[in-house]
Parts: structure tokens; sequence; C-alpha cells
């Protein structure tokens, strides 16, 4: 038990690294509108994580394709990792605070959580991601039934708790988004990630 939370809390700090629209949105947000809205964007972004992972989960466990060719599965889910961890190794830092200026239509907290929802479900590599770590695990067997949900809790909250830190945090951080200090961030991430698909390989 103890194994998956510090499994899930360590896939949950290479997440929170990785540079990308959402980070972005939430700095801008808490620094434009202040901490409680970001917190609200940060909560949909967790909840649409959890949908994603239900639906990868369900269908790791549940559709046929998976249990007659468990080991391909597997072995496809953590080349998957490795793989976005070198894209994120190699991707340049090109994503500016400003391509994301946002409209002062935080109202309500409903706004806010939707808002931080569909930025994170209309990304498609979501959805990906978790497929693939949902499939690795359950092919190789790795964490199963209440060290599965463990594990993938331990993931969202880690996320979420970084979020709500990068938030309030913001004026601070805007001020270190230089092209050199995100690089370095996406190749930590990327480093994270392919170590993660690496270990999931080798227990397969």
């Amino acid at each position: 038990m103890f194994t998956s939370v510090l499994q899930g809390i360590s896939l949950g700090l290479v997440l929170a690294l990785m540079i990308g629209p959402v980070f972005f949105m939430l700095l801008n947000t808490s620094i434009k509108k202040g901490f409680k809205p970001a917190a609200y964007l940060a909560l949909g972004v967790a909840l649409s994580d959890l949908l994603f992972i239900g639906i990868a989960v369900f269908g790791s466990s549940r559709i046929e394709a998976f249990n007659n060719h468990e080991k391909i599965i597997g072995w496809a889910g953590g080349l998957l990792l490795i793989t976005f961890g070198l894209f994120s190794i190699l991707k340049p830092a090109k994503v500016s605070p400003k391509d994301l200026v946002l409209p002062d239509d935080s109202k309500t907290m409903l706004i806010d959580t939707a808002k931080g929802f569909m930025l994170n479900s209309l990304n498609p590599f979501v959805l990906i991601f978790w497929i693939g770590v949902a499939g690795a695990l359950h092919s190789g067997q790795i964490i199963e039934g209440r060290d599965q949900f463990l594990f993938f809790s331990a993931v969202v909250f880690t996320v979420f708790g970084t979020d709500l830190l990068k938030a309030f945090l913001a004026s601070r951080l805007k001020k270190l988004l230089t092209a050199r200090f995100l690089l370095w961030l996406n190749r930590i991430s990327g480093a994270g990630l392919i170590l993660f698909g690496i270990r999931l390989l080798v227990k397969m």
C-alpha cells in the first residue's frame, strides 16, 4: 500500500514539472484574478484527470483486447511513457504566458472549474497518457485493486497540491519563466517519465 502511494506521488511530482497550457493558465489566472479562481481552475483539471483515469482503468480491465494481449499492451504503455518523456526533453520551450491571455470571466467558481476541466479535457494527449499508464499497470499486474486506487489518487492529489502551490507562488514563479528555465523543467520531467516507463517495462 505504501509503495503504491509513494509511486503515485513520484509520478505526480514528475507531471507537476511538465510545462504546458495548464501551467501558464494557472499562473495567469492567479496573477490577474487571485488565488481562489486559480484554485478552482486546478480543481477542474483534477476532475478531468479523474474522469480520464476512470475511463482508462475501466477500459484496461474490461476491454477484451486488453485481456487477450496484456503483454503487448503493457509494453505499448511503457513505451508510450518513454515517448512522452523523450518529447518533453526534445521539445523547445516556445510557450509564453502572453500566448494565454484570458478574458476576465471568473464570475463564479463553476466557470473557473469548468474552464480547467475543458482545458485539460480538450488535450488529446491526456487520455492517451492515462491509457498508457493504466494499460501498463494492468498488463504487468504491477498494481491492482485497492493499490491501484491509491496509486492514481496519490498522482491526482499530488498534481492538484502542486498546482495550488503554483497558484500561491504565481508572482514569484513568473519571474523565473525564462526559456532556459522552462527547457530544464521539460528535461527533468521528461527524464522522470522515461525512468517511470522503463520501470514498468522491467516489471513486465
